[in-house]
């Protein structure tokens, strides 16, 4: 995906046409395009929450080319959410031969499964971060925010910080440079109701307090993990609409590509 300013004699207007000239026409492309991503981000970053990090991080300097400006976004998850993505089954997506295969006995290890049930397939582990409660973090969903309108829970709100207050005086979790982790408490189930009926557990159970240590600061993270594998059921994406910043973005520059050149204009002549 990507917002092209190509051609600007079709956008500006002919009464100001008569004053074009190409160097003219490069500095107000230039102006245009710088506040077009400045749009771009702005109204992107607005709209966006858990996302807006990853999104962001897609949208590309602008690439200048004779007589024309592009700004790209890149990766499949801006672009998902950019044009939307139809409905699939993340079974397809996340497992496969690059991850561990898994020997019947570690079902039941892993998964509390029959370890019968299959006898080859494959499993890995997601993480999931949770942010503290109240917060609108671009990295997580706040604690609580998930069970709003659940049945099963009056306050989700209150939830949250009853999730949050355990949390935080569990034992942390610390990796070291070299890449070994020494884990430390965890949630225990229960803390919440199952969020759907064919969840194993609530989707606090087993929550650590990942600590990181900065060179002025440490700071935690709350993570939880979920095994996906070969014939868990779930793990399937609904489809979703598009946000179509870009869309956005283009009509932006179609009303300011007019305003900047007469402006332009205007200062030279003074």
């Amino acid at each position: 995906m990507s917002v092209e300013i190509l051609n600007l004699e079709e956008i500006i207007p002919k009464g100001l046409m008569e004053m074009y000239n190409p160097k003219l026409a490069e500095m107000v492309l230039r102006d245009i395009a710088d506040a077009a991503r400045n749009e771009w981000i702005r109204v992107a970053g607005k709209a966006l929450n858990t996302t807006r990090r990853d999104y962001l991080a897609g949208i590309q300097p602008v690439e200048f080319k004779p007589g024309a400006a592009v700004i790209s976004l890149v990766g499949v998850l801006p672009n998902a959410i950019e044009e939307g993505q139809a409905a699939y089954d993340m079974h397809e997506t996340l497992l496969g031969p690059n991850v561990p295969v898994s020997a019947p006995g570690e079902y039941g290890k892993h998964l509390k499964i029959d370890p019968n049930t299959f006898k080859t397939g494959f499993y890995r582990a997601i993480p999931f971060r949770h942010a503290t409660p109240g917060t609108r973090g671009a990295v997580g969903t706040a604690m609580g925010q998930q069970y709003t309108g659940h049945d099963a829970v009056e306050d989700a709100e209150a939830l949250g910080k009853k999730v949050y207050g355990k949390a935080k005086r569990l034992r942390g979790t610390v990796s070291d440079p070299y890449g070994k982790t020494t884990y430390g408490g965890r949630l225990p189930e229960g803390l919440a109701p199952k969020l759907k009926p064919h969840h194993k557990t609530d989707i606090y159970a087993g929550m650590i307090k990942e600590r990181k240590t900065y060179e002025k600061a440490r700071q935690s993270q709350y993570m939880t993990f979920r095994m996906i594998s070969t014939g868990s059921p779930g793990w399937r994406r609904k489809k979703t609409v598009g946000k179509f910043f870009a869309a956005e973005v283009s009509q932006y520059v179609q009303k300011l590509a007019p305003k900047t050149f007469a402006a332009l204009v205007e200062g030279m002549g003074e």
